[in-house]
């Protein structure tokens, strides 16, 4: 069930997202759509991620001149789901890349090795 708040802030979203001009939108995600994406990759979608794509799907266009990511938007309905999974994993891939390269957070508390935070982050499920 979706939170008001939530549901509010997703299609707020969605809809100023549209109003831009700049992207191509479907039919949202259907209950039965969020139920398969959630069981394949092992998620849950927030209230506002799910009211977000509920309210309309960005899809992917053809790159404009300049626009140096072709294709933003995880293709949810009919994509290759390893592809699915390695956009999934970028953020992942992008804390272990910052712990790499930029030091250690004082944010550690529990005196965790970076080796096991790393082993942790990188884990996804299958």
């Amino acid at each position: 069930m979706i939170s008001n708040e939530g549901a509010r802030l997703g299609a707020e979203a969605a809809r100023r997202l549209a109003q831009t001009g700049l992207y191509r939108f479907e039919p949202g995600l259907t209950a039965a759509e969020f139920a398969h994406i959630e069981r394949e990759y092992a998620f849950e979608f927030a209230d506002e991620h799910r009211a977000f794509l509920a309210a309309g799907l960005p899809v992917n266009v053809p790159p404009e001149e300049g626009q140096t990511w072709s294709k933003p938007w995880p293709e949810w309905r009919g994509s290759d789901p390893e592809k699915i999974r390695d956009q999934l994993g970028w953020p992942v891939e992008g804390v272990l890349l910052d712990v790499e390269h930029n030091g250690y957070s004082s944010h550690n508390p529990s005196g965790t090795s970076r080796s096991t935070i790393a082993t942790t982050a990188a884990y996804r499920p299958k």
